[in-house]
């Protein structure tokens, strides 16, 4: 094989590749000997994939089999296959990859001989990867309540729309119960604010793992949480609300020592507004707690009743 001059090609910055038909080696630019230690000496003459043991070359060969065949440029891309060579990463600010994330252009010079290009589109991933890494928190922020880490109000009402959209389409019915701890002034009065915030994300924490994965759970703000029941008929969330309700009577908050909510129910009616719902959910719960609290009520066309220890 005829060594192909590269004094233009050491020039580039961007990595330059000279291969036969076959990957062997023709010529290889000095970027790739800063950026792989692989001198030009050494990589000549060789055959590609035996310079990089363990690097599948299958897309690359069928790359150069297009621009040989078709006599038209091939890409790689980097989102997709990554890299077209493993360059490791020796950067002083740590690299969220590990190997230098490569474009590639493919073209055949002639009927022998096909130049590689190779482009580092590392920055440009690594920022889209912190925007995106981004963009998700700020999403998250947006539904999700800081302290508990459960849903907000926000998300709640945007979940619950949906829910009635899909009961109205569908014919089928779905609850909601709104909860409050009762007498939570005396927690944070007595022990002060950060025990009062461990009450809150206990709470949050044990009732999220005593509901259904399908049921959604959510501060609704302040002391009082809410929880979304698809396809539950009232009844049915009564007894998942009295359930909490002892579990959560049960159980030690330490410092606080015992804890108990209050809760309100109400059951969706087809073609009801929104705002129906949580009004029924919230009187039904101002309803149990001026009962004796500690206990669940009902709400049903605007008639409650009590259920309790």
């Amino acid at each position: 094989m005829t060594p192909v001059k590269t004094d233009i090609l050491d020039t580039l910055e961007n990595g330059v590749i000279i291969t036969d038909k076959d990957l062997n080696i023709l010529s290889w630019n000095r970027w790739l000997v800063v950026h792989t230690g692989i001198s030009q000496e050494k990589a000549r003459g060789q055959h590609l994939p035996e310079l990089f043991p363990g690097t599948s070359f299958s897309i690359l060969k069928r790359k150069i089999h297009i621009a040989f065949t078709l006599k038209i440029p091939a890409f790689t891309n980097a989102s997709v296959e990554k890299y077209i060579i493993p360059i490791k990463l020796n950067k002083i600010t740590k690299s969220i990859f590990r190997f230098m994330r490569q474009d590639s252009v493919i073209t055949a010079l002639d009927d022998t001989q096909a130049a590689i290009l190779i482009y580092d589109a590392t920055p440009l991933l690594e920022a889209n990867a912190i925007i995106e890494t981004q963009l998700k928190l700020v999403e998250k922020q947006a539904r999700t309540d800081g302290l508990t880490q459960c849903y907000n109000k926000t998300m709640f009402n945007e979940l619950l729309a949906i829910e009635i959209k899909k009961a109205d389409r569908h014919d089928y019915t779905f609850s909601m119960i709104i909860l409050d701890i009762d007498n939570f002034k005396s927690v944070n009065d007595t022990f002060g604010h950060l025990v009062g915030d461990y009450v809150l994300k206990e709470i949050a924490t044990i009732s999220a793992q005593s509901i259904r994965e399908s049921d959604v759970f959510a501060r609704w703000g302040g002391e009082e949480f809410c929880i979304l029941l698809p396809q539950t008929a009232l009844a049915n969330a009564v007894a998942v609300a009295d359930k909490l309700r002892r579990i959560l009577a049960a159980h030690d908050f330490g410092a606080a020592g015992h804890q108990h909510c209050s809760f309100g129910v109400a059951e969706y009616s087809k073609d009801n507004q929104q705002s129906d719902l949580v009004r029924q959910a919230d009187e039904a719960l101002y309803y149990a707690k001026h009962n004796g609290k500690n206990r669940v009520a009902a709400c049903l066309d605007d008639r409650k009743f009590i259920l309790g220890p």
